[in-house]
């Protein structure tokens, strides 16, 4: 058994969406059929059910990319195989809008990060590119246009720090082509490779750095949770 997920081989199914949330975990585990609880263990709450009849596994990560890191490897010791994250993202850039759907094609990463731990001297100071599976990528942009649903594809920068974020640098960083910032998808995609995972990500636009709006409320947050994870869920069955 794992040692923060204490569940079975048998628990987990072969696809999974992950959220930071438990509390969202919570919300997307009802659209599945029969779902149960599969951990509780230190508030990673997980849950195994049926989304059109194929097993499906939701888990909740944490914050931040140790934590999402630990996650991944264990969903992959008990057979998980193709792994979306789900979350949310705040705008680099003045053109993008709240409530907006991004599909990330890459995730840039801070030295130092869990990402370059987990690389370590190996590779002499080269920078690998941290990308997902284009394929499972390509399956969430046909279920978003199947339902008419606005997106963009954008690279992701996966900060370590939720509050140190300056104007400043998110203008560096958009610069470079990075639009969005979140915690977690560079570690993500770092260990799909590494672990041969399907991975890929979906994110909503909660709030924009540049212009200081403020986050989407709550409730109008889990709406479109909701219908991102049935976007997830469509695209890890097809």
């Amino acid at each position: 058994m794992p040692a923060i997920i204490h569940a079975k081989r048998s628990d987990v199914a072969d696809s999974a969406v992950i959220c930071g949330d438990p509390a969202r975990v919570k919300s997307l585990a009802g659209l599945l059929d029969g779902a149960r609880v599969i951990n509780t263990n230190r508030g990673f709450l997980a849950y195994t059910g049926r989304f059109r009849g194929r097993p499906m596994t939701v888990a909740a990560h944490g914050i931040g990319q140790p934590s999402v890191a630990i996650v991944i490897e264990e969903l992959a010791q008990l057979g998980a195989k193709s792994i979306i994250r789900l979350g949310t993202a705040g705008a680099l850039s003045s053109g993008i809008m709240t409530g907006e759907f991004a599909v990330i094609s890459g995730a840039s990463y801070a030295d130092g990060s869990t990402v370059t731990q987990y690389e370590g001297r190996a590779l002499n100071g080269i920078s690998i590119a941290q990308t997902p599976d284009f394929g499972l990528t390509i399956k969430l942009a046909e279920a978003l246009k199947s339902r008419r649903m606005k997106f963009r594809f954008t690279n992701t920068f996966s900060s370590d720090s939720f509050y140190s974020f300056s104007k400043e640098f998110a203008r560096s960083l958009a610069a470079y082509g990075n639009d969005v910032v979140d915690m977690e998808v560079s570690t993500l995609f770092m260990l799909g490779k590494i672990k041969k995972l399907r991975t890929a990500s979906l994110l909503v636009v909660s709030n924009n750095v540049i212009k200081d709006t403020e986050m989407l409320s709550h409730e109008r947050l889990e709406k479109v949770m909701l219908l991102a994870g049935e976007v997830a869920f469509t695209a890890l069955i097809k």
